[in-house]
């Protein structure tokens, strides 16, 4: 539910803040006075595409901030943890910004947004229907999904979308495999090459690391042997090596404990270090035995580094990369000269879903039968409420299972006779524009049934219409308000009676500037706003009067 809009430099509106209630919130205004401006930024809330001409003369930056409450509806909550937007209780706020500079932002619960983002979600808040929503009723390709909506019959259309996608997929690999026998062949030689390649190179995990290493070790040979002889030589080859002068220093503490005995406790850590040092001493000398002068094995190594940095650069990153790669072209080249095995593999588990396919698609060819056969009997009830109880209203099906998709293989198309004794038609050739607005409205009430999740706007749905047929209409939303929150724009008196809150939408004059303000009114306000739909201009006692009667009358 929309609680609070607050609107800032939008087209004519300079500031604008108002609160809604539940039940059905009525705008009404002059002709021209902004009130579709409203219905546009409650549009931008929920995902509308946003533009430069939006923004009021004069100033750089337009914002449109709702207050939504989630109370009672948990279909969003999933949704918005897996953006990590965090809620503060059942609030919901959304913020737009729309810049001169073509910088707009979006923000939902403080935090940055897409707009793709706020399309998903503003679907499961507000629902707006105006002429736009007319034009996609005249769209038949919009019908078998309201048809489908109608039978909740999301869950058979995902499981057929699941089936059928896994069907495709196998399709997809069957005809690859299939693909001509020559391009096949030419397949097998190019990654019999490529094992081969790859095969002489001997190669083992980490081999391009242990080569590296060899390497550097051939490589500084020379300078490997200086260095330990210089350190082998300064512990303890040289006459006045540092092991030479431990044994001078250790032979000096040792008479001095023999007359001081708490030096005994130093001599020891004296000799471990000794000890030690003889350690890497002779690890230096073992080490000098082993160092090996060999330009031909480093050669050798360089060599093979090079092979394989050549077939590396080819197929992978790393030597572990090519033994990957390698175990991948051998199960695709074992598949290809498999070929008779694999395309009767294959074709033995495309059969199957196939059929699963099939047989998902006429349950849901079945259920949407019977769903508008519900469908049509719903809509005329409705329909009967808006004065139009002689209308038959039909939905034409078509089912053809060689068309099979995803969706299934029916097609759907809205049929309606509004006078009795013709047949059903497609809407495109005989429904006006109030009849379509009537017809709009009645598919609303059978879609909407029982739901309360979404905000409804109605933009001038009475148009081409009055009299009875407008109080019917307005009895209608009301009827559709005890479920869900209701906007409707409207300049029917016989609609606007029914309002739970009355909003209205006017233009001032400000320092030289036109503003939109819009008030809500009071149960006063309210009969003088009735009186002037009635009456224009010329309002008068009579025209209270009967406005007075009109507000009776729902009250």
């Amino acid at each position: 539910m929309l609680r609070f809009i607050s609107i800032d430099n939008f087209a004519l509106i300079d500031h604008l803040e108002v609160e809604f209630g539940s039940g059905l919130n009525l705008i009404t205004g002059e002709t021209g006075s902004g009130k579709s401006i409203l219905v546009d930024a409650v549009g931008l809330l929920v995902g509308a595409r946003a533009s430069q001409e939006m923004i009021r003369q004069g100033s750089e930056t337009a914002r449109i901030e709702g207050l939504f409450s989630l109370e009672g509806s948990s279909s969003l909550d999933s949704v918005l943890a897996e953006q990590g937007i965090e809620m503060e209780g059942s609030d919901l706020i959304i913020r737009r910004e729309v810049s001169r500079t073509g910088s707009n932002r979006i923000f939902v619960n403080g935090q940055l947004s897409t707009l793709a983002f706020l399309a998903r979600i503003g679907r499961e808040l507000v629902d707006i229907h105006g002429q736009h929503s007319q034009h996609l009723l005249l769209n038949p390709s919009s019908h078998l999904e309201l048809l489908d909506l109608f039978g909740r019959n999301q869950d058979a259309l995902a499981e057929l979308a699941r089936l059928f996608g896994e069907f495709q997929a196998r399709r997809a690999e069957l005809e690859t495999l299939r693909g001509s026998e020559q391009e096949r062949l030419q397949r097998i030689d190019l990654l019999r090459f490529q094992v081969q390649e790859i095969d002489r190179l001997k190669l083992s995990p980490g081999l391009d690391a242990e080569l590296e290493t060899e390497k550097e070790l051939l490589a500084s040979a020379e300078e490997r042997l200086q260095l330990a002889t210089g350190g082998y030589d300064l512990l303890y080859d040289r006459d006045d090596s540092v092991l030479a002068q431990i044994e001078q220093a250790s032979r000096q503490i040792e008479e001095l404990c023999r007359l001081d005995a708490n030096f005994e406790s130093p001599l020891a850590r004296l000799q471990e270090s000794r000890y030690q040092l003889e350690e890497i001493a002779f690890q230096l000398r073992d080490y000098l035995s082993d160092i090996e002068f060999n330009p031909r094995r480093l050669d050798q190594v360089e060599e093979r580094m090079a092979e394989i940095e050549k077939v590396r650069r080819k197929y992978a990153d790393s030597v572990d990369g090519l033994l990957e790669y390698r175990d991948e072209i051998e199960t695709e080249l074992r598949r290809l000269e498999d070929f008779d095995q694999e395309s009767t593999r294959l074709a033995a588990r495309i059969e199957p879903l196939f059929q699963s396919c099939l047989e998902q698609a006429r349950r849901l060819s079945d259920k949407r039968r019977a769903d508008s056969e519900a469908l049509s009997a719903a809509v005329e009830r409705e329909l009967a409420d808006l004065a139009m109880g002689q209308t038959v209203f039909r939905v034409l099906l078509e089912s053809d299972p060689e068309r099979l998709s995803e969706e299934g293989f029916d097609r759907g198309e809205f049929l309606i006779s509004p006078n009795p004794g013709e047949e059903p038609k497609p809407l495109l050739k005989i429904a006006s524009g109030g009849e379509l607005s009537r017809l709009m409205l009645a598919l609303k009430a059978a879609l909407e049934e029982k739901r309360s999740t979404k905000s409804l706007v109605f933009d001038e749905v009475d148009s081409g219409i009055g009299g009875r047929t407008a109080t019917s209409l307005g009895q209608k939303l009301l009827k559709v308000s005890a479920e869900n929150q209701v906007f409707c724009v409207t300049h029917l008196p016989q609609v606007a009676r029914f309002a739970h809150l009355h909003y209205h939408v006017g233009k001032q004059t400000r320092n030289g500037r036109t503003i939109v303000e819009i008030t809500r009114l009071s149960q006063e306000e309210r009969v003088e706003e009735l009186s002037r739909m009635m009456a224009g201009a010329s309002v008068t006692e009579t025209t209270r009067r009967q406005a007075r009667e009109l507000l009776e009358l729902q009250s």
